[in-house]
């Protein structure tokens, strides 16, 4: 399990202090095994918090398994088999298309077992109430419980058959009448732990292995327990010891076996971006260029350590100091146009606020639950508006949480209150950054519709920054020229970062010697922001150049000559 994949958890659902929020999600069927799930997972916000809790439950959960299966004093010689089941549960998390009320859910399935172990009369009407129950509190799960409670029924004959068919067939009726009630989407999820997957997935089977580690469990403590229970003789003894060697070796092998399965898993997700959203939600931009510097270049990786620094007022400063390949550098689209938190957060300090509005809301409604920090955005952003009612509403939720209640409490004095909303200097600007003309929902083109967000208020640093880096990265070198001569002086662009005064030198001596494009002349670039010291700097890297028969020279490999000249895009 990986603790950041664990954290982002806690931005997969919010979990409210709400009566109505509480029972709508109590009578679901496995309504009680999501609220506990929510319940813990709002405490997910600190990685390692998350993976203590985590290990804590795995924990109990082997420890419960041991108490519905332990025939006596010493029957600790099992203990090693009961974790089994939480060896594979904490693989199976490292899965995060699988909800956490999967490991919650078999904690209730568990605690029936106890509770029926001290049930000793009536035990086949206990038996069909407690499936009964379990379907209606923990989902399919309770199949589990019917499957493990009936290979234990003892007596002989022709009872213990019926037995086991009534406890199965009250199972698949309760899973027969939610499906048919709809209240269950599909024949798999009403019957099989694919009710615990995200819907829209294919789950792999080794989902499978901890219901049927727990029921291995069972049958195998049901073979030998009482071995050497109430007995002392030597041969008793032997036999005891040989349990629990062969019980220890099976667990470390499924405890090595369980660890290839997370180890699986995590090459497969995206735990890179699990980190990179812990450290943007946050709002820990030295530590996510640090995590972004770490990892090997990807475009998701580029977008979050070009996002940090534009947190800080340092990309167009900074941006070759790092590694950058184009403007997929800044924003990357998947091409299956999946819903993306990282392009809601690059939108949002672009101030498109209208594309992040559309991402972040659409996120509201493709994870297990709502994603606090996208509803932050969504409040914000319609505080920018002027939308106050349904700001207020947002804010409502938030309030009804324990993390988020003191900034959602924070926010509210900028409802109905236009001039607190203007004198902020994060809704404020937003508040600007609409264009005149409200004519894009969600992007096409960012530079576009980045260039429109600037015009409607030139006095947005992180626009302004987000637009040069633009221009710079593409090598769009007429551009930046039109840029520059366009916005020089305004609010956001008093002075002109070194990385567009390399260019427009660069430009200004490339133009005065292809006679084919206008020229600009170093007097025009000493206006507009281009320091003496930039254009002696640049005739020493002119000969540098030369000096080093054409190839990158040393000295110079943050610079924007570098990039134009020696990086491939």
């Amino acid at each position: 399990m990986n603790h950041y994949a664990l954290a982002y958890r806690e931005q997969q659902q919010l979990f409210m202090f709400d009566k109505a929020w509480i029972f709508g999600t109590l009578f679901k069927v496995g309504g009680l095994a999501a609220l506990l799930a929510q319940f813990i997972v709002q405490f997910f916000w600190n990685p390692t918090l998350a993976l203590i809790l985590t290990l804590l439950l795995l924990a109990l959960s082997g420890y419960l398994l041991w108490v519905a299966v332990r025939g006596s004093r010493k029957d600790w010689r099992i203990i090693p088999l009961c974790l089994l089941p939480a060896c594979f549960i904490g693989a199976s998390l490292s899965d995060n298309s699988l909800h956490f009320d999967y490991l919650t859910a078999i904690l209730l399935v568990e605690t029936g077992l106890v509770i029926f172990k001290r049930v000793h009369s009536y035990r086949v009407l206990w038996g069909v109430i407690l499936t009964i129950i379990l379907y209606f509190t923990a989902g399919p799960a309770a199949i589990l419980f019917a499957l493990c409670v009936a290979s234990r029924y003892r007596k002989k004959g022709f009872l213990p058959i019926a037995w086991f068919l009534l406890l199965i067939a009250v199972a698949a009726a309760c899973g027969v009448a939610a499906f048919f009630l709809a209240v269950i989407p599909t024949w798999a999820a009403a019957f099989t732990p694919v009710f615990f997957y995200d819907l829209d997935a294919t789950m792999p089977a080794i989902h499978w292995a901890p219901w049927i580690a727990i029921l291995v469990v069972y049958l195998l403590t049901e073979a030998v327990i009482g071995t050497w229970a109430d007995s002392t003789s030597p041969k008793r003894e032997r036999t005891g010891k040989t349990i629990l060697t062969g019980s220890l070796i099976i667990f470390l092998a499924s405890l090595f076996y369980s660890g290839k399965i997370a180890r699986n898993f995590d090459r497969k997700s995206q735990l890179t971006t699990y980190e990179y959203e812990y450290y943007t939600v946050n709002d820990r931009w030295d530590e996510l260029i640090a995590a972004c510097r770490h990892h090997e270049w990807t475009p998701g990786t580029a977008n979050y350590l070009n996002l940090a620094l534009a947190m800080k007022g340092q990309l167009t400063e900074d941006l070759f100091k790092y590694d950058q390949r184009g403007v997929t550098s800044l924003t990357f689209m998947s091409q299956g146009g999946n819903v993306d938190v990282r392009l809601a957060h690059i939108m949002f300090a672009m101030g498109n606020m209208a594309a992040a509005q559309d991402i972040s809301f659409n996120i509201l409604n493709s994870l297990t639950g709502y994603c606090p920090n996208m509803l932050k955005m969504n409040s914000q952003i319609e505080l920018m508006r002027g939308n106050y009612t349904v700001a207020d509403k947002y804010l409502s939720m938030l309030e009804k949480s324990l993390r988020y209640r003191k900034w959602a409490k924070d926010q509210r004095r900028f409802l109905w209150n236009d001039s607190a909303v203007e004198a902020d200097p994060v809704l404020g600007t937003g508040r600007m950054d609409f264009p005149k003309e409200d004519g894009f929902a969600m992007f096409s083109n960012p530079l576009e519709e980045l260039m429109r967000v600037v015009e409607a208020n030139p006095s947005d640093k992180k626009a302004m920054e987000y637009a040069l880096s633009f221009l710079l990265l593409a090598k769009d070198m007429d551009g930046l020229v039109r840029f520059v001569d366009r916005y020089w002086g305004a609010p956001a662009l008093q002075q002109l970062p070194e990385a567009a005064q390399e260019a427009l030198i660069f430009y200004s001596e490339y133009s005065r010697n292809i006679g084919s494009i206008e020229p600009i002349s170093l007097e025009w670039c000493l206006y507009h922001g281009v320091t003496e010291s930039t254009a002696r700097r640049f005739q020493a890297f002119q000969q540098a150049s030369l000096q080093n028969g054409g190839k990158s020279p040393s000295g110079y490999k943050g610079t924007f000559w570098n990039y134009l000249l020696y990086t491939e895009i």
